[in-house]
């Protein structure tokens, strides 16, 4: 059995997020605050406006931070496990029949194809280490 599994490099630890948003939200509302408090109503709006952008975008990087691509090999059996926003993705793939080969010219080009079925794989993948990957994960297919 040999498995190969690929995640996002994420800069932020999900703790690392709460903090970074509680401590701009935090300043936000103390700036926003201090104006109001002197008579300048107006800064609300835009503090509101500010801290749902903010909360736009984190929920979508948090959404997508936890994405990863597993491939699985037992015996002749190669199974592909695929998390992109929370949903699950199964393909199932016979080793001796299915090839590996590049679907394209851009960065995420490695698809693996058995029949009339084709599969993108290696998104999480630097392309430096592409040849490697399809060198190794080769190895096991077509036997």
């Amino acid at each position: 059995m040999h498995t190969w599994l690929m995640k996002r490099n994420c800069s932020f630890s999900p703790r690392q997020v709460g903090l970074f948003y509680l401590s701009i939200v935090s300043f936000s509302l103390l700036v926003a605050g201090s104006f109001l408090f002197i008579g300048v109503w107006m800064i609300i709006i835009f503090t509101a406006i500010e801290i749902t952008a903010l909360t736009i975008a984190l929920y979508v990087y948090s959404r997508h931070a936890l994405d990863y691509e597993k491939i699985t090999i037992n015996g002749k059996q190669l199974l592909i496990e695929k998390s992109w926003g929370g949903k699950i993705q199964t393909d199932e793939f016979n080793t001796v029949w299915t090839k590996l080969h590049r679907s394209g010219t851009g960065k995420h080009n490695l698809a693996l194809k058995s029949a009339n079925k084709e599969v993108p794989i290696g998104f999480f993948i630097r392309m430096s280490e592409q040849a490697q990957f399809e060198k190794d994960l080769g190895k096991y297919l077509g036997l």
